[in-house]
């Protein structure tokens, strides 16, 4: 499966915590590309949004949650991604993390889906 064909079927899918938020979405991903899931390697899967929250307003949030799990996953850092990649993207004046989907970084949020342009990573890393 392409990144296209997945953001095509996950768009499809309704949000849900644990399962279609941006951190989930792109643990599928990676799950689905290496094989293992980058947030049961690092213990820090969760089921709903209370346990989400709680892990993302540890100090740093997002930015700090996935460098550590992209880093101990052994994920190396790209300056120049690629379809497929993953990133931490800026929209709307929030950061998460998206995958980057040819023409979009795509990512989703419990407000509706975000297709933020490819020049709005802030860090990307190779899948």
């Amino acid at each position: 499966m392409d990144p296209k064909e997945f953001v095509t079927a996950i768009a499809a899918e309704p949000f849900a915590w644990g399962k279609n938020d941006c951190g989930s979405i792109a643990d599928r991903w990676i799950a689905l590309k290496a094989g293992r899931s980058p947030l049961e390697t690092y213990g820090r899967r969760h089921t709903n949004r209370e346990a989400a929250l709680k892990w993302l307003s540890e100090p740093g949030g997002v930015a700090v949650a996935v460098n550590r799990v992209m880093r101990a996953n052994g994920f190396r850092r790209t300056k120049n991604p690629q379809p497929g990649d993953l990133g931490l993207v800026i929209f709307d004046g929030r950061m998460c993390i998206a995958i980057h989907a040819g023409g979009i970084w795509f990512s989703r949020h419990e407000d509706g889906l975000i297709g933020a342009p490819l020049d709005n990573f802030w860090k990307a890393w190779a899948v």
